[in-house]
């Protein structure tokens, strides 16, 4: 199955500055094989040291050397190493002292190409106790498979192309295809295991077989990233998240057992294992929306719609029968669909990042879902179920933060007579006699990981 990040890689090879690549994920996005995966259409001989089995003796030494390291590799799996090689580091998080060693491939063995990946590896690169080598190496974020990827491995690439050649404006057929195969993602979800699962069986029984895999190997890890006395709290938290889901968090509803700072202690453990992502307040009166971020308030979302409909029991048959307003508003399901395509936005060259809005008062409470960097300036986004839908928090957002245009993705048809995507729409706030004005952009949800890539 061709992932996005291939195009990434290409690119990373033939730069003349290359430094040696990580690739940052949560287990079992699919860093491993993507590695194999691009070696192979790249033509190069891939040389694999997963610290998992292979210990390198080399890295136990007080000051670890580039020389020893390649020596040691060599003589362990037989091979030679040189510009035809890509040498990949797999489960690197088992010998972190391999990171600082990462620049002198870049300083001493440019010719190399080299790529370390590892489940885990936010622990061991925030835990490290040795200095980083900081403009010596680049990352990489993998995301599970996208809605565009899983049509591909459906073998709907031609699907795929031509609504990419046409949107944001989408024909009818094209629509009702899309609509048709977004309900199968939204339970398959875009972690590679199950995707490929379904792909071969087009079994549901066997797809939820993988997730249930998944989540387990999931349980399995919390010991190493949590204390003995903390493991089971990650693991009773992380399952009480689907009903805080998409709205800000508030530590007494999720467990009235544990205090506060035990539950947040929890939130960020998963997040830095990277099961769930946070998505933060923003003022948004300008950019960076990091700048302006309330690191105290944030709502979460899931790592994959796929897993959290696992979580949440919700069968293939219910989200067939869910019309296509229901698939907007139970479970927040279409809401973790866009989080998850939204957080990785900048094709995984920046950490995957969410933002919204919220002015959370008793007379004037007003939320936008997203909030977002488009093209240069603030963009909201909205999730409706409704072609009308009430805007009132998008307006007041508008008006408040003088912005010209906004974004909503639902799930209705825009005919022949009404294929034009931006309507000028205009509102009155009870609070003012003004009118306010902007352009609204209505698209399919299965549209959303296009925002940077079409013109609007």
């Amino acid at each position: 199955m061709q992932r996005d990040a291939e195009r990434f890689l290409k690119v990373w090879l033939k730069r003349a500055n290359r430094k040696p690549l990580i690739i940052r994920g949560a287990r079992q996005v699919g860093k491993s094989t993507l590695v194999r995966l691009f070696a192979k259409s790249a033509g190069l001989n891939l040389v694999e040291v997963n610290l998992e089995r292979i210990r390198l003796r080399s890295l136990d030494s007080e000051k670890p050397d580039v020389e020893s390291v390649i020596r040691e590799v060599e003589a362990k799996l037989e091979v030679g190493l040189s510009s035809k090689t890509l040498l990949f580091f797999d489960e690197i998080q088992q010998q972190p002292k391999l990171l600082p060693v990462l620049r002198y491939f870049y300083e001493e063995h440019a010719e190399l190409p080299v790529v370390a990946a590892g489940s885990l590896l936010e622990f061991a690169l925030n835990a490290h106790q040795f200095s980083m080598p900081v403009g010596r190496i680049e990352y990489f974020h993998l995301s599970p498979m996208s809605f565009f990827e899983f049509l591909r491995a459906l073998g709907k690439g031609r699907l795929s192309q031509q609504v990419m050649e046409t949107a944001p404006n989408l024909k009818g057929h094209h629509f009702e295809q899309l609509t048709e195969h977004l309900k199968t993602y939204l339970f398959t979800g875009g972690m590679p295991e199950a995707v490929k699962i379904y792909v071969e069986t087009k079994s549901y029984n066997e797809v939820r077989a993988v997730q249930r895999s998944i989540m387990q190997t999931y349980r399995d890890d919390f010991p190493k990233y949590s204390s003995h006395a903390l493991s089971p709290r990650v693991d009773e938290i992380l399952s009480r998240l689907p009903h805080v889901l998409g709205k800000k968090i508030k530590y007494t509803e999720i467990s009235s057992d544990y205090q506060a700072r035990e539950i947040k202690k929890v939130l960020a453990l998963l997040k830095n294992a990277r099961l769930i992502h946070f998505c933060y307040h923003t003022n948004a009166t300008g950019l960076p929306l990091q700048a302006q971020a309330d690191l105290e308030v944030y709502k979460v979302y899931f790592l994959d719609v796929g897993l959290l409909n696992y979580m949440m029991g919700v069968s293939w048959e219910s989200l067939q029968t869910y019309n296509d307003s229901s698939l907007l508003t139970k479970g927040l399901v279409a809401e973790q669909f866009a989080a998850q395509h939204l957080a990785y936005s900048q094709g995984g060259l920046e950490e995957p990042n969410l933002f919204y809005w919220l002015r959370d008062k008793k007379t004037q409470n007003a939320e936008v879902d997203f909030v977002l960097a488009h093209q240069g300036k603030v963009a909201p986004v909205e999730i409706k179920s409704g072609q009308g839908g009430k805007l009132k928090s998008l307006v007041q957002f508008i008006a408040e933060k003088k912005v010209s245009s906004a974004f909503r993705f639902d799930l209705k048809d825009r005919d022949a007579d009404r294929s034009e995507i931006k309507a000028r729409v205009a509102y009155r706030l009870s609070s003012s006699p003004k009118k306010v004005q902007f352009v609204l952009n209505n698209h399919h949800l299965g549209l959303i990981e296009l925002l940077n890539e079409v013109s609007y």
